[in-house]
């Protein structure tokens, strides 16, 4: 499982939550993920700019598309965060990276970035993936797309989130 995560293979890794969280959460999320990384670029599905502070009332829009991309010293180094929706309170979000922007031998530290990441989700479920992967039923052929969810690694510790778990 963490080898596949760190494994430099040309592909990125995807984090997703339940298809859908609400607009809340993703405007959780983005502030969120703005106190550890710096953002880079945000435009939306026509590549027109969204100011930083802007973001929040962007998601707050009947539907729409943003993408963001952000930088920084945290691991990984480099965030993408990809947010569709059709109707309010039905937002489908993906962060992406590359496992070459990982720290290496940190991965106690990348789970508790994820139980914070599911946290703020106010999601049930999680996946993190190899791109392009299923992300409900790993259908990657011969390698398996998803590297671990929330039917094989709980989330938990402190107020019931951190340092994960394997399920047996």
């Amino acid at each position: 499982m963490e080898s596949s995560l760190y494994e430099v293979d040309g592909s990125c890794r995807d984090i997703n939550f339940s298809e859908c969280i609400s607009t809340s959460s993703a405007c959780s999320l983005l502030e969120f993920i703005g106190t550890r990384w710096s953002l880079s670029r945000a435009v939306d599905s026509e590549g027109e700019q969204v100011e930083r502070s802007a973001l929040a009332d962007y998601l707050r829009q009947r539907d729409g598309t943003l993408l963001t991309v952000w930088d920084g010293l945290s691991s990984p180094r480099h965030l993408q965060a990809w947010f569709h929706w059709t109707s309010i309170d039905q937002v489908f979000c993906e962060l992406t990276f590359f496992p070459e922007d990982l720290e290496a031998g940190r991965f106690g530290d990348f789970l508790d970035l994820l139980a914070s990441l599911v946290k703020l989700a106010q999601s049930s479920e999680y996946y993190v993936r190899v791109e392009d992967a299923s992300w409900r039923h790993a259908d990657g052929g011969s390698k398996p797309g998803v590297i671990f969810s929330h039917e094989s690694l709980a989330l938990c510790g402190l107020d019931g989130w951190g340092r994960g778990k394997a399920r047996n």
